[in-house]
């Protein structure tokens, strides 16, 4: 800091110069913050862009010069804060801007891939994996039948759980409440005509669920579809695993066979979860 040597009673008195430094340091903050607002600019067009946008896009939207936008992209997918097609070369949010647990899951479903592919082709029938997201259930994972007539729900597609086999045994983990709650906000729409519709039929078939381990849509979602499913157990959230298809490729005496090999392929992918770090 320069001061200058005259003084005003025992007061010393600023220069020029200390203005002049003052207002480059205050002009810094202004850059910073500007380059904040650029960022978050980019965060809010990739949050709402569910299939991702291209760099002349994001360069479009927050106008910014072409170049500026790949210096600001390149430093973002260094952190992993966004993440690159190399096909495509699309933006999407990357690893490191979804909470831990999200991370978590999202690197227990690329590992449990394998395994279900591996079911699929044993079986030649859809297998999913199904975890609980508010009062219904999401498909997290969903590796399809190669057969031309197949039952199959898209990755990020919601259901019911009073209608489907992952819904019930993802209720099944849950307490008497929290289950009574999710019927009262959801309700228990009819689907088809086998589907339970009331609270007390669905509170009985958790409990059967319960004792065998395992659960079957019987036609209750879908006409000619049938559904078995198992809890994945012992992990920090709810979450099944089913097998569907047609009812004329699985019969029902085939249920309990391939409820006990879908039991122990959770219990394999329950491991592996519990495996990976927090």
């Amino acid at each position: 800091m320069l001061l200058s040597t005259e003084r005003d009673g025992n007061r010393p008195k600023r220069t020029g110069a200390l203005r002049t430094e003052a207002s480059t340091v205050d002009s810094e903050p202004l850059l910073s913050i500007r380059a904040v607002e650029r960022v978050c600019d980019i965060f809010d067009l990739l949050q709402d862009a569910d299939q991702g946008m291209t760099l002349t896009e994001i360069a479009e939207r927050v106008s910014l010069p072409k170049s500026t936008a790949y210096r600001y992209l390149a430093a973002l997918e260094k952190r992993s804060y966004i993440e690159r097609d190399d096909d495509t070369n699309i933006v999407r949010l990357g690893f490191a801007f979804r909470p831990k647990s999200s991370r978590r899951m999202d690197e227990f479903i690329e590992l449990a891939r394998s395994a279900l592919e591996a079911m699929r082709d044993r079986t030649g029938e859809t297998v999913n994996i199904g975890v609980l997201d508010g009062g219904q259930y999401v498909h997290r994972l969903v590796v399809e039948s190669g057969h031309i007539m197949r039952l199959a729900a898209r990755p990020g597609e919601r259901g019911m759980i009073h209608s489907t086999a992952i819904g019930k045994v993802i209720a099944a983990q849950l307490p008497a409440e929290r289950v009574q709650s999710i019927l009262e906000i959801e309700g228990l729409p009819r689907v088809t005509e086998r589907t339970i519709t009331t609270a007390p039929a669905f509170m009985a078939e958790l409990e059967k669920v319960r004792r065998q381990g395992y659960a079957v849509d019987d036609c209750e979602n879908q006409e000619d579809g049938r559904c078995i499913a198992v809890p994945i157990k012992g992990v920090d959230v709810a979450m099944g695993l089913s097998l569907s298809a047609p009812v004329r490729r699985v019969r029902r005496s085939d249920v309990p066979g391939l409820a006990k090999a879908l039991q122990e392929l959770a219990s394999r992918l329950a491991a592996q979860y519990r495996s990976l770090p927090d």
